[in-house]
């Protein structure tokens, strides 16, 4: 009676194996082998691996020296590194930040909470031109009364609880600057953007546009283009305004199909 196969043999894969075969030997070896000794070392032919090496080199995942000799890279160590919410965000939201600067001309930033009081940019993408406003990764902004705070602050339905959740965050702003501020966030709930002045300077407006996870309820980011108030026309305005929306209905379509529920809200505990 034959021997019954197990679900590995049964479901061997010859190439993953010669692959997974040579990473093995190489993060074992405190040299870097040639062609000839990784073949020896994991007990197969020259030409059964020179294809293996070419794939695996081609990823990212080896990379050869002089003399034909060959050593891991780092890109196993990062695929196996802890990757934060934060991390991954910036990630996928660089080609669309990167693409959305050179096609305005202007510069772009993402903002996530660090907390339930401060935004923090997590990405940068600069302008093309040579005379613009770069926001640095790191840099730190109250969500009261600045046009990414507006963004997350859309995530509220209501006016009353938009109204709650500045009295924690702005106790010392009167009524009605919260109340022009909640207006603000519902604008930019029905609009899609919200643009108001910078605190660094008068001078300097900032467009903000929420980004949404992937079913569409919470904002887990606001992607904000600042520029000088008096340097863009109205033609040029809308413009922007086209292209920063298009960059972010890209970016939350990415994240609807690799990040579905990349963070709780930041405003789930409203003190009640």
């Amino acid at each position: 009676m034959a021997d019954t196969q197990t679900k590995l043999q049964k479901y061997s894969a010859p190439a993953l194996e010669k692959g997974l075969d040579i990473l093995e030997f190489l993060s074992l070896s405190d040299v870097a082998p040639t062609l000839s000794q990784i073949a020896h070392g994991i007990g197969r032919s020259k030409n059964e691996i020179f294809r293996m090496m070419i794939v695996l080199e081609e990823r990212g995942y080896i990379e050869r020296r002089d003399g034909d000799l060959f050593n891991l890279t780092s890109k196993l160590a990062v695929l196996a590194g802890e990757r934060t919410d934060n991390s991954k965000l910036a990630e996928l939201a660089e080609p669309f930040m990167l693409r959305l600067a050179e096609e305005t001309e202007l510069s772009n930033h993402l903002w996530v909470p660090e907390d339930r009081e401060t935004l923090v940019v997590i990405n940068s993408a600069s302008s093309s031109q040579n005379y613009g406003v770069t926001v640095q990764v790191g840099y730190r902004t109250p969500f009261y009364p600045t046009s990414p705070g507006a963004c997350f602050l859309s995530e509220l339905e209501s006016e009353t609880a938009r109204m709650l959740q500045l009295r924690r965050l702005a106790p010392d702003a009167s009524e009605t600057a919260r109340a022009e501020f909640a207006q603000r966030a519902d604008i930019c709930r029905s609009e899609g953007h919200v643009a108001l002045s910078s605190l660094e300077s008068s001078a300097i407006s900032e467009i903000s546009a929420p980004v949404r996870d992937g079913a569409g309820r919470l904002v887990v980011a606001a992607l904000t283009i600042p520029h000088f108030a008096n340097a863009l026309t109205d033609n040029r305005r809308e413009f922007v305004l086209d292209k920063l929306k298009a960059a972010v209905a890209q970016f939350q379509a990415s994240i609807a199909t690799t990040m579905p529920s990349p963070r709780r809200s930041w405003s789930a505990a409203i003190p009640s």
